[in-house]
């Protein structure tokens, strides 16, 4: 054989290669069409089978003239979800460069809307709860007049059965359920029977899976009593209350819900622990604060007392602060002891401050309706670029209150968190002068619809009596920042002073969202914030920041890029920005 002839071979090959490929031929090419179809082009795309298969390798054409031939139909089955029950489609099989091509052309015609809404209620509830029952009718999702969906016929009896089922009836149920549709009139005649079973009671609380902590520290965290009526906030809250110990890795509450014997069922409470002692280290980034990097240390059972010691050691670009707090096992009156220092150096808006705070306070577990009192103690040390340094300390007792009324605490969709703070020192030994400080703020939700949904927040407050040179820089106000006033850099709105931004004795800060639910997780923003802080309120001005932004309804709570623009400084801001302030 020649040096020549392996070459030969190897193309004699590829060329008996290339012809077994151009006999079996590629999988059928066929293209397909839609037109007229408007909004919902994406829900045929998605779930047409002559889409989904296209690219299938056994495609053939007889496969393939099947599917043309069932695609009206699916085609009127998917609209009909809709509330389009008449479409005229045409259809139009071609050739078209030796490839096949089916057109489907759409008239979706009229929509069909909701003609009459009858909702009967049947059971105990109707005795004992008639106006709840009137309640649940003035809030029933799909109104007449409205355009009739599938999926938002699904919702309305859902969140019918929801408003039985979270409180007094888990075992309620829908016995019945008609959309009875009339095409040729394009309206939608409902009705639903709803049963709601007997009323619940609590019984005793059963505990699974504790072995290192002790029974007595969640008896005293359980807001459950036997003999309370069956409500999932009162289960929610204790789920709550232990996963803020710190202590476990899981908690899951819950009852059999078995008609037959509806009074003193045990509470089920199944529990996974921590370890004793864990430590958490972290890097994260923000576009107030930049990058930054977190250590944390827990010892759950510090001194072999139950006591929880918690400490944290955080840098970024505007703070570097160690702070440790240690958390006494809760008393019989629900109430928590717990001691806190903190030691903390920040750099914002050329403001250097070296600050030390050290307290004790007592708080409640519930986060529903959240009390603290306290005794604190604050130094720190003004360092501004004119050369200025300033002393200032101040001992302040404190309380506040928070109420929390959410559909949910991680990821709310609807209702409000309000919250008011007082505190107060004398002057004397410590104090320069007498300080009094009042802060309120609010955040309110509301869906509009199933797609809009309103987000308003309010906060202001003030310090009363002390010049803004006697008081400490954690009891003055700043703002400005992702959370606060978009539009501006973090903590940027304040009172100047020696070349600085410093904190005022006076703020307020007004926010109007409205937010598009473009997916269930995914959203589009517009808003408008105005805030400020000053020294009085005959120096107060607004500054505006109007823009807009996404949202992400992640697994650890609402995630929101914004893009900002400040009014006052004529310059755009991006802020990203995890959760709600509350």
């Amino acid at each position: 054989m020649s040096c020549h002839q392996p070459h030969l071979l190897l193309r004699r090959m590829l060329c008996a290669l290339g012809l077994l490929l151009s006999l079996a031929g590629p999988a059928h090419a066929y293209t397909v069409r839609l037109s007229g179809a408007g909004n919902f082009d994406e829900l045929l795309e998605r779930h047409l089978d002559i889409r989904r298969h296209q690219d299938d390798a056994d495609m053939n054409e007889d496969e393939w003239r099947r599917l043309a031939s069932i695609t009206p139909q699916q085609i009127r089955e998917l609209l009909a979800t809709e509330g389009y029950f008449s479409p005229v489609i045409t259809e139009n099989m071609t050739t078209e460069d030796g490839e096949p091509v089916a057109r489907f052309h759409i008239e979706l015609g009229e929509p069909t809307t909701i003609d009459t809404v009858e909702i009967r209620f049947h059971g105990p509830v109707v005795q004992e709860f008639p106006q709840r029952i009137e309640r649940l009718r003035r809030q029933w999702g799909l109104k007449q007049g409205e355009r009739f969906t599938q999926a938002a016929w699904n919702d309305a009896k859902n969140t019918l059965l929801r408003g039985l089922l979270v409180r007094d009836y888990p075992a309620a149920s829908i016995t019945a359920s008609q959309a009875r549709i009339e095409p040729e009139r394009r309206r939608a005649q409902l009705s639903i029977d709803v049963d709601s079973g007997p009323a619940f009671t609590f019984g005793e609380l059963q505990v699974e899976g504790l072995q290192r902590y002790s029974r007595d520290m969640i008896d005293s965290l359980n807001p459950i009593r036997p003999g309370d009526r069956y409500s999932q906030e009162k289960l929610n809250e204790l789920q709550s209350r232990l996963n803020d110990t710190g202590y476990f890795n899981s908690v899951f509450p819950s009852i059999d819900v078995d008609p037959a014997h509806p009074q003193q069922v045990p509470v089920k409470l199944n529990v996974a622990e921590n370890p004793r002692k864990q430590l958490a280290l972290g890097l994260g980034f923000s576009t107030d604060t930049g990058a930054g990097a977190q250590a944390k240390w827990l010892d759950r059972n510090f001194l072999q007392r139950g006591w929880r010691l918690q400490s944290q050691l955080e840098i970024n670009r505007e703070t570097g602060l160690l702070d440790t707090s240690v958390y006494l096992p809760v008393r019989k009156d629900g109430w928590v002891p717990n001691f806190n220092t903190r030691i903390e150096r920040t750099n914002i808006a050329n403001e250097i401050n070296d600050k030390i705070r050290a307290g004790a306070r007592m708080s409640t577990v519930s986060q529903i309706d959240e009390r603290n009192y306290g005794i604190f103690y604050y130094a720190d040390r003004q360092h501004l670029p004119d050369a200025t340094v300033n002393f200032r300390q101040a001992l302040m007792a404190g309380y506040s209150y928070t109420q929390r009324r959410l559909d949910n605490l991680i990821n709310p969709r609807r209702g409000y968190v309000a919250g008011i703070e007082f505190g107060a020192g004398p002057k004397g030994l410590i104090n320069e002068a007498n300080i009094v400080r009042v802060a309120a703020r609010a955040n309110w939700l509301r869906p509009i619809d199933r797609n809009w949904q309103a987000v308003l927040r309010g906060e202001t407050g003030q310090v009363f009596f002390a010049d803004r040179r006697e008081v400490p820089s954690d009891l003055l106000f700043r703002t400005g920042g992702g959370q606060t006033v978009r539009g501006y850099g973090y903590n940027t709105l304040g009172v100047e002073q020696g070349g600085a931004i410093v904190g005022g004795r006076v703020v307020a800060v007004l926010s109007a969202e409205i937010v598009y639910r473009i997916t269930p997780q995914w959203g589009a923003a517009l808003f408008h914030d105005a805030g400020n802080a000053a020294d009085s309120w005959r120096d107060f001005k607004f500054r505006h920041g109007t823009g807009i932004g996404a949202r992400w309804r992640s697994p650890i709570g609402p995630v929101n890029v914004d893009l900002a623009y400040g009014h006052a400084t004529g310059q755009p801001q991006l802020h990203f920005s995890v959760g709600y302030v509350f």
